[in-house]
């Protein structure tokens, strides 16, 4: 059927009822001698039986109570269903019917309960609170419920209907050829599910009607990993059934090859080199593509994903922030796993993944000159973002900065303040490696007024004390909270949020406003005075050297990229993002989510988990979001956010929001919560939209936050846009980049020097070094090659080897015995099944205790 000749009007997917306006199939509206009705089946048969007098047939098997409290309602449903509904579809079988009746004080919610949900006026709290109660009935039937519509009529209790997402009578029919469809389609059945959802406001008090039949649950089929057969087996061998048979003889190697076979067809494309299968699989996914210049066999692999390769549905131009990060053991060579994120609409979207080993090479920035290739390589391809985030890796941090400032003003680089704010915590308590070190020399050179700014020409005067020895303690643990609030308050200042107002005594008269200059100056005179007040030059020394020294000459900045201002000159905007923990939410999924079975996996099995289920999800997911089916996790943190502020509003907070001169219009405030917050929100802000009618507590009632809108959360004031309540600068139209295209040119082949030139400007430490790291490998690649073996052997049986500095097994090990991972108790290791059952505990290492007994009497 041409998609240009389907009309809506006459199309048989969208047919509605005339009486309950529910779309349906118009083959369902169809006798088979050919008449057609304008109203359904079900509401036929509903007509017919009001006429002659009669009621609708109800269920043979019912349950009608009424309920206080939550706990009790789910735990009768949940008894009354596991004794009724088998789960086994019986069209002759009648509908299960449950009558339950909500009292007043049942709490559906923390904020929301029954009398509050009828008395209200409010439509989108009702929903809200339908909404609510079909997951609880999701939860006790597993079936799921969509909602149909709604019967508000004035003056009477507002009714929801929810029809089963696998009814085949009720359920919302489309052209299957004007959808895009990117799940597979499920099994319906003629269950005549319905939910009805009724709120009364005079009884004050909710009903639920659910009219069912039971049907099979909807699972998704997926092989078995190997510790599931294992585990199942373990069960199986204590039957009496299997006593005499040879299962309990069964190992853990067995198991693994047995799980083995009917999988590795999936990932294996050549048995005898994972790296090559794991090329062959990247280039048969669709969307993927390997980037030229990184297939080195042994030391590197990078790709692309689809949401990088395709432009038209991805516009690169709105991938401003992105996040770079690696992970560690991931697979049994011991790559180091990169990551490119981006955040596409509050989705987190990988954009590429590199595997990267540099250990076996024996040459000057090797792992910083193959990252500043894979970073050339995606900005040739049309990536040009303003701001890249990392951790403290400073191997990363050099070859983004010369990959991506190319031709770039805007570029930003921003350390992740979790990580710097652990490395400060670390260090002014003692627990950070190298604390000996002392920065005088530094200090001394990058103090001079020759190489100063101006604006900090006053540390001239300073020069004697800060380059005296001083106190030799550590900071009290009073100094060291004061010195985390006040280094974080330093990093999160920018000169398009207002001065922070630490003192109300001292409040201005309106919000100050300052440039980057004055932001970094008042920062290290507010260091310094500190310092000195407690008698601290060196612990000065540190944060000068390694977090507020601006560039001199060939030598780098740390304040430009620690805090939040960026570069000077490039204030224009705010980064959304402060931290990674997009990058490491990113990890946890890999890892415990798709891997969590596999320790050490093969290349291709780990290429094989990322190319068809780590990076599929996250398009379902952006997919699921675009069509309004899902909220992102950002929105819903900052509802939840909104509402702990509405529920602190009270009169000192409608008088302090004066003093703190916060501004709806371009929603600033300058009281410590609101620059604190990563979505810059605070309860004076919130007041703004609350209803001055205090109640009994002196609460105020504030309305419901704003809807979601791809463009909620923007770079540029006002940082929250509402479309609703005043008129803003709309975004800028962005439009594909132009010249680039889905292919990847080769990556122009950076220089060396150039890199380890950038590197040495940083001034770093040693224990920062990240090439020093990689230096005397050598050894350590021996110890990976002969614990891993040349031969194939399986991810999931391989000993994890914890430190890689352990030479070998302990004998305590070697015997059998192994150290427990979530305590320090020693448990025994277990070797095959038949030493699992309770009766054969302990024969094993008797026998080989035994067997050692002999050899040793009986000579070699």
């Amino acid at each position: 059927m041409d998609e240009l000749q389907v009309r809506v009007v006459d199309s048989k997917y969208c047919q509605k009822c005339a009486a309950c306006r529910t779309q349906v199939c118009c083959d369902t509206l169809q006798e088979l001698h050919g008449r057609v009705f304008k109203t359904c089946k079900k509401c036929r048969d509903r007509k017919a039986s009001k006429k002659k007098g009669a009621t609708l047939k109800s269920s043979a098997v019912g349950l009608d109570g009424c309920y206080d409290t939550h706990e009790e309602f789910v735990e009768a449903v949940s008894s009354f269903l596991e004794q009724h509904d088998s789960h086994v579809f019986d069209s002759s079988l009648p509908s299960l019917r449950i009558k339950a009746t909500l009292k007043s004080t049942f709490l559906i919610d923390n904020d929301i309960s029954v009398e509050t949900c009828t008395q209200t006026s409010d439509q989108e709290v009702q929903k809200h609170a339908a909404v609510l109660l079909r997951n609880v009935m999701f939860d006790c039937t597993g079936y799921f419920f969509h909602m149909r519509r709604v019967n508000a009529k004035p003056d009477c209790p507002i009714t929801f209907t929810l029809t089963c997402s696998r009814s085949s009578e009720a359920k919302l029919e489309r052209d299957p050829f004007r959808v895009q469809r990117y799940t597979i389609p499920k099994e319906v059945f003629d269950c005549q599910g319905e939910l009805h959802i009724t709120m009364s406001k005079v009884y004050e008090s909710i009903t639920m009607v659910y009219e069912h039949k039971g049907k099979k649950l909807y699972q998704i089929p997926k092989t078995p990993c190997p510790t599931g057969i294992y585990q199942n087996l373990i069960q199986m061998a204590n039957d009496s059934e299997f006593e005499k048979t040879d299962l309990h003889t069964i190992t853990r190697q067995q198991v693994y090859n047995f799980w083995l076979s009917i999988t590795k067809s999936e990932w294996e494309r050549y048995a005898a080199n994972d790296f090559r299968s794991a090329q062959l699989l990247v280039a048969e996914q669709s969307g993927s593509q390997l980037i030229e210049g990184l297939q080195e066999p042994g030391v590197s692999l990078a790709f692309l994903t689809p949401c990088f390769t395709n432009q038209e549905k991805y516009n690169r131009a709105k991938m401003t922030e992105v996040f770079v990060d690696s992970t560690f053991g991931t697979n049994k060579h011991g790559y180091e796993l990169y990551c490119v994120l981006t955040e596409y609409d509050l989705v987190s979207l990988p954009l590429s993944y590199l595997l990267l080993d540099t250990r076996s090479l024996h040459e000057e920035g090797k792992r910083g000159r193959r990252l500043t290739q894979w970073f050339t390589a995606l900005r040739n391809a049309g990536l040009t973002p303003n701001t890249v985030h990392t951790d403290k890796d400073f191997a990363e941090v050099t070859a983004a900065s010369i990959a991506f400032r190319t031709n770039n003003s805007k570029y930003n680089h921003h350390l992740c303040l979790w990580h710097s704010l652990r490395a400060i915590d670390q260090y002014i308590t003692g627990k950070a490696r190298g604390r000996g070190f002392d920065s005088a020399d530094t200090v001394r050179t990058s103090t001079r007024s020759t190489v100063l700014p101006s604006y900090l020409h006053f540390l001239t005067e300073e020069s004697q004390w800060m380059l005296s020895k001083g106190e030799t303690k550590k900071c009290t643990a009073d100094q060291a909270r004061i010195l985390r609030s006040m280094i974080k308050r330093h990093l999160l200042r920018h000169p398009l949020l207002p001065k922070v107002v630490c003192d109300k005594n001292s409040a201005p008269a309106s919000l100050v406003y300052e440039s980057y200059e004055e932001i970094h100056a008042s920062s290290v005179r507010e260091m310094l005075e500190y310092c000195r007040s407690i008698g601290q030059p060196r612990l000065f020394r540190y944060f000068w050297a390694n977090w507020y020294r601006p560039s001199f000459g060939n030598v780098g900045s740390r304040w430009e990229i620690a805090s939040l201002c960026g570069r000077q000159g490039s204030s224009d905007a705010i980064p959304i993002s402060r931290t990674t923990m997009r990058l490491e939410s990113h990890w946890r999924i890999l890892k415990r989510d798709y891997a969590s079975h596999l320790i050490r996996p093969r290349l291709d099995v780990l290429t094989y988990i990322i190319c068809t289920g780590l990076v599929p999800s996250r398009i379902h997911l952006y997919l699921q979001i675009e069509a309004g089916r899902v909220k992102p996790s950002l929105y819903v943190d900052f509802v939840s956010l909104w509402r702990r502020c509405a529920d602190a509003i009270d009169e000192r907070v409608v008088d302090d929001r004066n003093l703190y001169h916060a501004d709806k219009r371009n929603w600033v405030c300058s009281c410590l919560a609101f620059i604190f917050n990563s979505r810059y929100m605070c309860k004076h802000l919130v007041s703004y939209y609350s209803v001055l009618r205090p109640d009994s507590n002196g609460k105020y009632s504030v309305r419901a936050p704003p809807r979601y809108t791809p463009d909620l959360f923007q770079e540029r004031l006002p940082l929250i846009r509402f479309d609703d309540d005043f008129d803003v600068c709309g975004t800028e139209n962005v439009s594909p980049t132009e010249g680039s295209s889905n292919c990847v040119d080769s990556a122009q082949v950076v220089q060396s020097s150039n890199y380890l030139e950038e590197l040495k400007s940083l001034q770093l430490l040693p224990s920062e070094d990240p090439e020093a790291k990689e230096k005397n490998d050598e050894r350590l690649l021996n110890i990976m090659q002969w614990a891993v073996g040349e031969s194939r052997s399986n991810p999931r049986m391989q000993h994890d080897l914890g430190p890689i500095s352990r030479d070998k097994r302990s004998y305590e090990e070697a015997m059998g015995t192994t150290r427990s991972a979530n305590s320090q108790t020693i448990r025994k290791a277990q070797k095959s099944y038949y030493y699992m059952r309770p009766q054969n505990h302990g024969q094993g290492l008797a026998n080989f205790d035994k067997f050692v007994a002999e050899k040793v009497t009986d000579g070699p």
